[in-house]
């Protein structure tokens, strides 16, 4: 292989990796948009049949999440009444999500523990006696719940 093919080679991995990067970039800004803009006032117009697109209205976990109600008074100008009110909703919204989480998660561990003998039970229950481990990759990826210790853990 010469030099002209390494180069070419290199400049095609590259550019294969420019390429997905800013359609993921793309994915993401469309699923997930950070602005959160008010329509525009629908305006009557014998002119045009169009009307003014209305905004989607926001996913279970976007309502939970306290941005949403910046993104609201945004929107509807809302008096601090009504700021207090909906803060306390969505407080007490993710206070009700973590108890499901959790007790999803309680029942999950149950049915898992039901299938193991007595050692893995034993084994099973030190392991998550272990406090959670956080992701060292910089990534989103969620938490390591436990890590084996027969298996040598990178860092």
């Amino acid at each position: 292989m010469n030099n002209w093919q390494i180069i070419f080679a290199t400049v095609v991995i590259f550019g294969a990796g420019v390429g997905t990067g800013g359609l993921l970039v793309n994915h993401v800004e469309n699923v997930h948009p950070r602005n959160f803009h008010r329509p525009a006032p629908a305006t009557p117009s014998t002119n045009s049949p169009v009307q003014a697109s209305q905004p989607k209205p926001p996913r279970l976990p976007e309502i939970l999440n306290n941005d949403f109600t910046e993104k609201l008074d945004g929107f509807l100008q809302l008096t601090p009444e009504q700021r207090a009110a909906i803060g306390k909703i969505i407080a007490d919204g993710q206070g009700q999500m973590r108890k499901a989480v959790q007790s999803v998660r309680q029942d999950a561990r149950q049915k898992i523990r039901e299938l193991l003998t007595p050692d893995q039970q034993k084994q099973f229950d030190d392991l998550m006696k272990r406090p959670p481990r956080m992701p060292s990759n910089g990534t989103n990826s969620p938490a390591l719940e436990f890590a084996p210790t027969n298996f040598p853990v990178a860092h």
